[in-house]
């Protein structure tokens, strides 16, 4: 497990301590990279400017590496949020999107829900994915093609796995959330967290191949993560997401212990997810000295997700 320092942000600017990085972080990064190995050094000079001249971009830069957002997405948000939201608000707002519709229809409709008809209206698809599942595949299907748009070399490829482990990550915030803790701010920023890479990734695809280094010192990547974390929290507030989702990625100080717990929740469950994404099958005892909710964790993202695939 890394540790649980998480980058912070000071109304502006993130300042992002460095994250001991895993094993399973190095192999992950490694592989997103489609590197062969890692040099165990420090970045090199060249590593360090790109860095640096990444960093002086500001969340709308950032944002604007990224595909758009479908356009009801922030009056959706709204309205999941509300205890006494109808079915039939949220079908008005849903069908303005047909790709939303769609998407909704498939899910309603998988073996995960198991009907016992097939469900052939948006009515009946909101009622059976149920309030809180409805929030967390809206999400879902809002925020999944940002990942699955990349046309560079990076982009394109690296894609898939970041949504892998981006959805095992909001996954596992359900599962090792406590009572009280608000669990669409730490699913959200479950499946957000990954947004500063895929950023990052468009953000390489998009300089001349000899203004890029050749991005496979260990150094790098072990400041990759709180960096990342950093610019993911810079996307979603230029977004307008809910500011608990910001902070989750990157707590503002002087915010309070809620910002801390969420923040803390989002990185424990980023490790357990990208443990059983990078080493599934594990058993208990393989699990080193892991909480049991953690190692029930583990064992749920292995259900959910191989029947999945």
């Amino acid at each position: 497990m890394g540790s649980t320092q998480t980058a912070v942000y000071t109304g502006g600017e993130f300042v992002s301590p460095t994250l001991e990085a895993s094993p399973e972080w190095l192999q992950f990064s490694t592989r997103l990279l489609a590197l062969s190995r890692l040099k165990d050094v420090p970045p090199s000079s060249g590593e360090q400017a790109l860095m640096q001249r990444l960093q002086a971009q500001k969340g709308s830069q950032w944002a604007d590496l990224l595909p758009r957002l479908p356009a009801v997405l922030p009056q959706l948000m709204r309205l999941v949020r509300r205890e006494d939201v109808s079915g039939s608000e949220l079908v008005q707002l849903l069908s303005r999107d047909p790709s939303l519709v769609g998407e909704l229809m498939r899910l309603a409709n998988s073996p995960r829900y198991r009907t016992e008809r097939e469900i052939t209206d948006l009515s009946g698809a909101v009622m059976v994915l149920g309030q809180q599942g409805l929030n967390q595949l809206v999400m879902s299907i809002a925020l999944r093609p940002i990942f699955h748009q990349g046309q560079g070399r990076h982009a394109a490829r690296a894609g898939t796995l970041l949504w892998d482990l981006s959805e095992r990550t909001a996954f596992a915030t359900l599962r090792l959330a406590n009572a009280g803790d608000d669990e669409f701010a730490a699913y959200l920023a479950g499946l957000s967290s990954q947004l500063g890479l895929m950023a990052l990734l468009r953000a390489l695809d998009g300089m001349s191949a000899p203004s890029v280094p050749p991005l496979d010192r260990e150094g790098l990547h072990r400041q990759l993560r709180p960096l990342t974390a950093a610019w993911s929290a810079q996307i979603v507030e230029h977004w307008g997401f809910p500011p608990k989702v910001a902070e989750a990625l990157a707590p503002r100080p002087g915010r309070g212990a809620e910002s801390a717990v969420l923040a803390q929740l989002v990185w424990l469950a980023q490790s357990v997810a990208l443990r059983q994404l990078m080493q599934p099958g594990l058993q208990p005892a393989q699990l080193g000295d892991w909480s049991a909710a953690q190692q029930r964790c583990y064992a749920d993202l292995d259900r959910e997700f191989s029947a999945a695939s």
